[in-house]
C-alpha cells in the first residue's frame, strides 16, 4: 500500500486503493468510498458548547428584595421555598425539610401541648383476648 506523504496529489481524506482480498458487501464499503485511518468526514466537528454560568456563580449574587433591601440569592431561594411551603405547596415543603436536614438545622422540641398522646402497651389476659373477638367479630359460626 501506498502512503499519501509517497504521492503530493493524493489528500488525506481520500482513501488507499483496493487490496485484492478486501470483498464489498453488507457493513464492507468499497475502500474508495472510506475515509482514511485518523481523518474525519465532518473536519470542522461538532461546535463546542458555549460557556454557561455555573450554578454557583448564579446563588452567590446579590438580588433586591421586595423592601429594596440587598439579599443574597442563597436567601432569596430559601425565602421563597419557605413562602410556598406555607402556601401549602408540598413540593417546596419537601425540599425546605430536605434543605435544613442537609445544613444540619433540624432540632427536636419538647411540645407545651402535645397532641399525641402516648399510651403504654400492655399485654391482654387471655379472658380479654377472647371478649374482644366476641365483642369485635361476634359469636363463632360453629
Amino acid at each position: 500500500m501506498t502512503d499519501s506523504s509517497d504521492h503530493p496529489n493524493i489528500h488525506p481524506s481520500q482513501p488507499r486503493s483496493d487490496p485484492s482480498e478486501y470483498k464489498v458487501g453488507y457493513g464492507k464499503p468499497p475502500r474508495h468510498a472510506q475515509f482514511r485511518k485518523g481523518t474525519t468526514g465532518c473536519p470542522t466537528g461538532r461546535p463546542k458548547r458555549p460557556v454557561g454560568i455555573s450554578i454557583k456563580e448564579i446563588l452567590d449574587g446579590d438580588q433586591r428584595g421586595k423592601n429594596g433591601e440587598v439579599i443574597s440569592r442563597r436567601e432569596a431561594y430559601v425565602i421563597a421555598i419557605v413562602n410556598e411551603a406555607l402556601r401549602g405547596n408540598q413540593k417546596a415543603f419537601s425540599k425546605f425539610m430536605k434543605l435544613m436536614h442537609r445544613s444540619s438545622l433540624m432540632r427536636r422540641e419538647e411540645s407545651k401541648n402535645p397532641t399525641v398522646v402516648h399510651v403504654p402497651t400492655r399485654t391482654m389476659t387471655h379472658e380479654e383476648l377472647e371478649d374482644w373477638k366476641l365483642h369485635n367479630f361476634g359469636p363463632p359460626n360453629d
